[in-house]
């Protein structure tokens, strides 16, 4: 398969993919019918001054041909117990809670459509967490696709009416360039419309965030472009204990650590998302840092370790 260039990641900006519930963990609000809120799931834990609680929007299987490269991806993908027609992607966003913040960061699909129904179990997971959208005071955006920001709206107007919308720099300017929107195809324009309409959404709240600064105390985001053009990581420093949560920066645990080269089909620059990716990896590995993804097998906490010129994923065990 050839590489993606801007036109083609511009197309398939329009259809990215997004994941249906499942429950668990070690603070779990089970889904349907244990007496939890309907259609939540969530996974809660410590981390440091934060409680960290992953959030699960929905699921739903990756085709085998959005992974570039030939017989390496399906000897993974076998290895790994997966068939080559469905590769099980999850949307998950996360919630921080501190002694006086509540942070979200990424939104989930909400009620966008571009895969069909089935998502927006975002609400229901904070619910089951005892936290309701006006408690939440700032949302950060690892990047602008559909399944990371729909949830900020319903109807037109802001889910989370008392929060400030943080977002990178670089990401914000690219979905809001007048000029780069009049040069996507139709089958992308509607991921522009969603991002402006977001942005517009919660007007003078939005914070456009540095490389290297913080979004929140304890919350800095850094560029890791190549997904996106303005796509940021976020490392959370609970004071005992850190996180770096990657985002997209891998839409495989089992393909993107074994194979960190293979391009992905919504990747904007395949390359360069290939050396954000390593940047990354080498960086969580040598401090052995924990992760969490938004693709992750949900929950999505674990440590990615070194093994040769590769990586392995390791999920994480919860105290």
């Amino acid at each position: 398969m050839s590489r993606l260039n801007r036109r083609t990641l511009l197309q398939g900006a329009a259809l990215l993919p997004v994941v249906g519930a499942v429950a668990g963990g070690a603070h779990p609000a089970l889904a349907d019918g244990h007496g939890a809120t309907p259609g939540a799931a969530l996974y809660t834990a410590p981390l440091g001054s934060f409680r960290i609680t992953a959030l699960l929007d929905g699921l739903a299987p990756l085709g085998r041909g959005f992974f570039f490269g030939g017989a390496e991806v399906d000897q993974v993908l076998a290895a790994a117990g997966i068939g080559p027609d469905a590769v099980p992607a999850p949307v998950s966003a996360f919630l921080l809670q501190s002694a006086d913040r509540t942070i979200l960061i990424d939104a989930g699909m909400g009620q966008q459509e571009t895969l069909g129904p089935g998502f927006g179990r975002l609400t229901a997971g904070l619910a089951a967490a005892g936290v309701a959208p006006e408690d939440v005071d700032t949302v950060v955006i690892t990047h602008a696709h559909p399944d990371h920001i729909g949830g900020l709206i319903r109807d037109g107007a802001p889910v989370f009416a008392n929060a400030e919308l943080a977002i990178g720099e670089v990401e914000a300017a690219f979905w809001t360039d007048a000029g780069i929107m009049a040069q996507a195809p139709a089958e992308a324009q509607p991921t522009f419309q969603l991002a402006q309409t977001v942005l517009a959404a919660y007007g003078n709240r939005i914070n456009r965030i540095a490389d290297g600064a913080e979004a929140a105390p304890g919350l800095t985001m850094m560029l890791s472009p190549g997904h996106t053009p303005g796509h940021c990581v976020v490392r959370i420093d609970g004071g005992d204990r850190q996180l770096m949560m990657i985002a997209d920066t891998l839409h495989s645990a089992d393909v993107h650590t074994a194979l960190p080269d293979v391009g992905f089909g919504f990747d904007s620059d395949p390359a360069q998302a290939a050396a954000s990716r390593r940047r990354i990896f080498d960086m969580v590995s040598a401090d052995k840092m924990l992760v969490a993804g938004s693709h992750i097998h949900f929950p999505g906490f674990g440590r990615i370790l070194t093994e040769g010129s590769a990586y392995r994923y390791l999920p994480a065990t919860w105290m």
